[in-house]
């Protein structure tokens, strides 16, 4: 099949898996989901003008039910001073890209980093600067590298799925961390059993949790083995991955109590197998 191209492999053969061109939420991003036939990352190809993509991260994206608390809230928070805590590099120079109010760049600078952050959502950006937090309003594609290495650690957390080229991205990057900086990269894994469950259900017709996993504003979908095989080609070596369910009581999220029951359920019967919704990578920058 000729026409969209792999993000990771650039194989122009994939197979089509659900057509979500149609959608229902403001800020989700409308496409077909692709799986590459030959490196099997799964990915968008979206519908619409390239300005799509970034419409989605207008005013509305920071208004949703709980957002201010999910994005700032004490769960939140302590989270990423767990994320922080294992960061191997102990203090420096940081960059968090999709810092949303910047509640990471706050707890790194409490931690010790000269931290500061940059957000695509211009609404999630006053915010963060109303609080005196130092954001700019930029996307990670139109980063600088002119100053060359300038940071020791680039942080991006639930980032690298929004993203329509992450190599690109990833290539710049690599330009602003200094030799052997750290990146760590937080998202999504779609060989959990969460969405392994999800596609079952899709595969009767009830395609409810496909849609919502797969219809949102994310535009690439990793798994363990593509995380891992995207950090390298981009010429990271991977120090630390974990993995670990997805918190579905995480404040700001609105759950149904059933849900939230079968959520908990799958992600506990997914641990032994380590198929959980969530993956954290450290990676050292390894080329020169």
């Amino acid at each position: 099949m000729s026409g969209a191209r792999c993000p990771l492999c650039e194989s122009s053969a994939y197979k089509v898996i659900y057509d979500l061109r149609l959608v229902t939420s403001a800020n989700a991003i409308p496409g077909r989901i692709a799986r590459c036939s030959d490196c099997s990352l799964e990915f968008k190809i979206v519908a619409g003008s390239a300005s799509t993509v970034r419409d989605a991260y207008g005013d509305t994206y920071s208004e949703g039910e709980g957002a201010d608390e999910y994005l700032t809230g004490d769960a939140t928070r302590a989270y990423f001073r767990k994320v922080i805590g294992d960061i191997g590099i102990k203090k420096g120079r940081l960059l968090d890209i999709g810092t949303g109010q910047g509640v990471f760049v706050e707890e790194a600078k409490t931690a010790g980093y000269e931290a500061r952050g940059i957000d695509l959502c211009a609404a999630l950006v006053a915010k963060a600067q109303a609080r005196g937090v130092d954001v700019q309003h930029k996307a990670a594609e139109d980063l600088d590298t002119s100053e060359g290495a300038l940071f020791d650690v680039v942080t991006m957390m639930d980032l690298i799925e929004h993203v329509p080229d992450p190599l690109a991205v990833l290539a710049t990057v690599r330009k602003l961390l200094k030799p052997k900086g750290e990146l760590v990269v937080y998202t999504p894994n779609h060989r959990s059993a969460v969405v392994l469950m999800a596609r079952a259900l899709a595969r009767t017709g009830a395609d409810f949790a496909v849609r919502e996993i797969f219809g949102s504003n994310h535009l690439t979908f990793f798994d363990d083995r593509t995380l891992h095989a995207l950090l390298s080609k981009a010429g990271f070596s991977i120090r630390k991955m974990k993995l670990f369910p997805y918190d579905p009581t995480r404040p700001g999220q609105p759950v149904s109590p059933v849900s939230l029951a079968a959520v908990t359920v799958i992600e506990q019967l997914g641990r032994p197998f380590n198929r959980m919704f969530r993956m954290l990578a450290y990676a050292e920058n390894a080329k020169p």
